[in-house]
């Protein structure tokens, strides 16, 4: 076993978008600092990151979430790549829905987000793929919201932390190891330790089951779901980029690919994903994907979007894994049982430039916002039992929309 001895290291385990541009961050901040990033996978983006739809709404009725992704899409823009301000709408048509979405107009003119309310004839002169909406059926309308291609983010922010002097390395962790209440080395599953000063937890939908073996440090309610995913056929010609799409009283949501159109959908039971594979999907689950699918696209989509109404419903189905917490909000900051342990996991695209910023600023002790940290702060749940944190973790899968996370 061979111990690498850097007492200054700082350790980001998980290469992913939040890892990724975290690193960069650090790296673009303090030239000086030593940073390792640890991923069991570099030549392919292989966790949540490589699988997000990646659509971006910045409003959000936890003040906090609108805050980081106001600053995410900022951070995004800077690229020059990876990002597009196509707009998002969220349709309703009930009057409780539709009630929903005025409400939702004003708060989101309060946080500063241009929005505007169309009614079904604007809905119908946009030609999305969708069929005739039925009658008051309202859109709410975003322009500045956008669609992300989380890949190629991800790549970026690895190529400028990488020109910055970050180094990455493929390889697994089995262990975090604390000495004295302070975090001190990881040990990697070949068994080797590299010693450090500092270690950030990117590991996403993993983060459970590494923590299950290191017995230092106390669990954290951050349970890893499946989620199903389709694409469309692709498209016989080129056209203008659209805006996603949300229908959250039916719980789905669709985006354009470029060559084709994906789907989505929430509107099924929460399936637990007990031990994460070497990906962020599932095998597609016909018993529960397919009844969920086949509501989502049935009579919502012209046959222009290129979906089937039943199994294959398009020429690529995922079964994504993504994580949900009890309050459907990101563990971001300090540990504060372990010195120098750092947690920014269950993070979605929409939120991750802002939250690696914040928790930039965190671990250099620059000016941040204390009352978005605090919303996020990793330790909030303690003292609840696991049971209750996983029941509660797994009705927010179903409640996506309601905070719109």
């Amino acid at each position: 076993m061979s111990d690498q001895n850097d007492q200054d290291l700082t350790i980001v385990i998980g290469a992913g978008i939040v890892g990724s541009s975290l690193a960069y961050f650090l790296s673009e901040s303090s030239p000086e600092a030593n940073i390792l990033v640890l991923d069991r996978s570099l030549s392919t983006i292989a966790g949540s990151t490589g699988y997000a739809p990646g659509f971006i709404g910045q409003y959000n009725e936890k003040s906090a979430l609108t805050k980081l992704a106001i600053q995410s899409v900022a951070e995004y823009a800077k690229l020059d790549t990876g990002f597009a301000r196509t707009g998002g709408l969220e349709l309703a048509s009930t009057d409780s829905g539709i009630k929903t979405l005025h409400s939702r107009l004003e708060a989101s003119k309060k946080a500063g987000l241009l929005a505007k309310l169309l009614d079904q004839a604007e809905i119908e002169a946009l030609k999305f793929p969708i069929t005739t909406p039925i009658p008051e059926t309202k859109a709410l309308f975003f322009p500045d919201d956008g669609v992300a291609e989380p890949k190629i983010l991800c790549s970026t922010y690895r190529s400028k932390a990488a020109k910055n002097g970050v180094c990455f390395r493929e390889a697994s962790v089995s262990e975090l190891i604390v000495e004295h209440g302070a975090i001190s080395k990881v040990r990697l599953e070949t068994g080797e330790t590299v010693s450090c000063r500092k270690v950030v937890l990117a590991t996403g939908i993993w983060t459970a089951s590494l923590l299950r073996g290191s017995s230092a440090i106390p669990s954290v309610p951050v349970v890893p779901v499946s989620h199903p995913y389709v694409y469309s056929t692709d498209r016989q010609h080129e056209v203008p980029t659209t805006p996603f799409m949300r229908w959250p009283e039916s719980h789905v949501y669709s985006r354009d690919h470029g060559s084709r159109y994906g789907v989505g959908t929430y509107d099924h039971a929460p399936q637990r994903v007990d031990f994460p594979g070497s990906t962020a999907t599932v095998p597609w689950s016909n018993e529960l994907f397919d009844p969920a699918m086949t509501r989502a696209v049935s009579g919502r989509f012209a046959a222009e979007a290129g979906f089937r109404e039943k199994y294959p419903f398009g020429v690529e189905q995922i079964g994504g894994v993504f994580s949900v917490t009890p309050d459907n909000m990101p563990l971001l900051g300090p540990v504060a049982e372990i010195d120098g342990l750092w947690m920014a996991v269950a993070i979605w695209v929409t939120h991750a430039a802002g939250c690696a910023r914040l928790l930039e600023n965190m671990i250099l002790g620059s000016g941040y916002d204390k009352g978005v940290a605090e919303a996020l702060d990793p330790d909030r749940f303690v003292g609840r039992s696991a049971d209750e944190l996983e029941h509660t973790a797994l009705r927010q899968y179903n409640d996506i929309y309601s905070t719109d996370n």
